[in-house]
């Protein structure tokens, strides 16, 4: 063998050696999570289970409302592979129909929340937007074909927002 070879041979051993001997380290890094009430609005007589692991995550539950609308989001529960399931239904200040969105969180990215829409008479899915305000007390929607709105949290119950609508009992 040449004295380069040897060279190149010693200075690889060399630089081996040196990596397998420092010391490793692992790295732990620590969040801080801040976990808040969630203001549900509930049916005394129905209750909803919400998973205890959603609650830090996402703040929609409950009511939002606006000048003329108001929309409650509820947990749908887990379909099993970790995906969060919510139910929006919207309300008029004065009329008699009510929206049913189901919908399913597909990403987040900060206060942002990105679902998909389902629908069991079609096939077809459609993505809403949900984007909290830094206090977590606006939200606005983006359904699909409609102008994005802001609704503001609320204690006030459905059936306080529009007391014409039959409600059922």
């Amino acid at each position: 063998m040449s004295w380069e070879k040897v060279l190149i041979y010693a200075l690889i051993t060399l630089i081996l050696v040196a990596i397998l001997n420092q010391p490793s380290e692992q790295v732990i890094k620590s969040e801080k999570v801040d976990v808040e009430q969630k203001n549900e609005v509930q049916d005394s007589t129905q209750q909803e289970d919400v998973p205890s692991y959603d609650a830090p995550k996402y703040h929609i539950y409950g009511g939002w409302m606006n000048g003329g609308s108001y929309i409650l989001i509820k947990s749908d529960g887990d379909d099993g592979e970790g995906r969060a399931k919510f139910t929006l239904e919207k309300f008029t200040k004065t009329g008699k129909d009510k929206i049913i969105k189901n919908f399913q969180l597909s990403e987040s990215t900060g206060s942002k929340l990105t679902g998909i829409i389902s629908s069991k008479e079609s096939n077809k899915t459609s993505f809403l937007t949900l984007e909290l305000n830094k206090e977590k007390t606006e939200i606005t929607v983006r359904l699909p074909n409609e102008k994005p709105v802001k609704y503001k949290q609320t204690e006030i119950n459905p059936q306080e927002f529009n007391p014409d609508y039959e409600w059922e009992e």
